[in-house]
């Protein structure tokens, strides 16, 4: 089987020719048929300090199907679609007690999701209801970060909510926020051309964040947000977001800057403001993502703009990389180059 492997932002991500692995005690083999590109693989790809270990394969979030049980496994079948965790937890420690399982020090790290086939133990498999297509199964992770970061925000019913940036995590930071009951939800965009896509999440206006006009996210809103989702990553935006924020609100940072950002914590404190940063999202919020989009009716496959062979894979983070705007990108390793 072929599956991507990254080599050192100096020599690049390569596909590479590995054995097929087979299901050993309590795993389920599965066929990939979607693999999202992250964010974070196009900065932790870049020469950054943190960098994905060298020959390590990756790709965090993706699904497939089932298509071989390994000794012991029950009550699944060949054929059932599921959605993979990337990570399991040990079980014992505090941080998987508070729910926290990306912290979680031990356990088995998962991700590979840009080959063509992989072992995964049964309790990183979540199977997808009837109405979610493979393609949204590879969207329940990155959906799941939104719903734990609207949480960390302490979200309240009637709340306004201001996203900053229109990328995956801000289309999932709106949906929540919607889902969980904001009276309002506002986007800040560098462009317009993303303006559809959030409208289809629950915005309720997308306003452009290069303008910096403060008054037309008041308008927009009806008052200053409870609630800023940093979600562009950029030196600046944490500032920029503490600006529109009311008192006693909360920033809740996704964009996951890798560049230092100054905080004057005079001012946080004269606002009362909170500052957090959430990561990804507990075994609970996965299941439950895959199951509110089942019950609502939702289709997160829809912020999908582009799906490439697995063959591009290392060419297509390059081209994001240099700031190609493409809204969500799924690698198919089905697909033929």
């Amino acid at each position: 089987m072929r599956a991507a492997v990254f080599h050192g932002a100096d020599r690049g991500i390569r596909i590479e020719q590995f054995a097929d692995p087979r299901p050993q005690a309590g795993e389920l083999l599965i066929e990939v048929a979607f693999c999202g590109i992250c964010g974070s693989d196009v900065t932790m790809t870049s020469g950054s300090l943190f960098d994905y270990p060298t020959g390590r394969c990756f790709g965090h979030e993706y699904a497939g199907t089932v298509i071989e049980l390994g000794e012991g496994v029950t009550g699944w079948r060949v054929g059932d679609r599921v959605a993979c965790r990337p990570k399991t937890r040990c079980g014992a420690c505090d941080t998987c007690r508070e729910g926290h399982l990306l912290l979680c020090p031990g356990g088995a790290h998962l991700s590979k999701g840009f080959a063509e086939i992989v072992a995964i133990p049964v309790e990183a498999a979540v199977r997808l209801p009837q109405s979610l297509s493979l393609a949204d199964g590879a969207l329940v992770e990155p959906m799941a970060c939104g719903l734990r970061a609207m949480r960390a925000a302490g979200l309240r019913k009637g709340d306004r909510v201001l996203v900053l940036g229109a990328g995956s995590l801000a289309l999932a930071s709106i949906w929540w926020a919607r889902r969980l009951g904001a009276a309002k939800v506002v986007v800040a965009a560098r462009s317009s051309h993303r303006r559809e896509i959030c409208h289809a999440f629950g915005a309720d206006a997308v306003v452009s964040l290069i303008d910096d006009d403060p008054g037309a996210i008041v308008a927009a809103l009806g008052g200053a947000p409870h609630v800023v989702a940093e979600c562009v990553g950029k030196e600046g935006m944490i500032n920029h977001a503490f600006a529109a924020l009311r008192p006693g609100g909360t920033i809740v940072s996704l964009g996951m800057c890798m560049a230092p950002e100054p905080v004057l914590p005079i001012g946080m404190a004269f606002k009362e403001a909170r500052l957090v940063f959430p990561l990804g999202y507990s075994e609970a919020e996965f299941e439950e993502t895959a199951r509110v989009f089942d019950s609502a009716g939702f289709h997160p496959e829809q912020m999908i703009s582009d799906v490439f062979p697995l063959a591009q894979v290392g060419a297509v983070i390059a081209r994001l990389r240099a700031g190609e705007a493409m809204r969500k990108v799924h690698i198919d390793p089905r697909m033929t180059a």
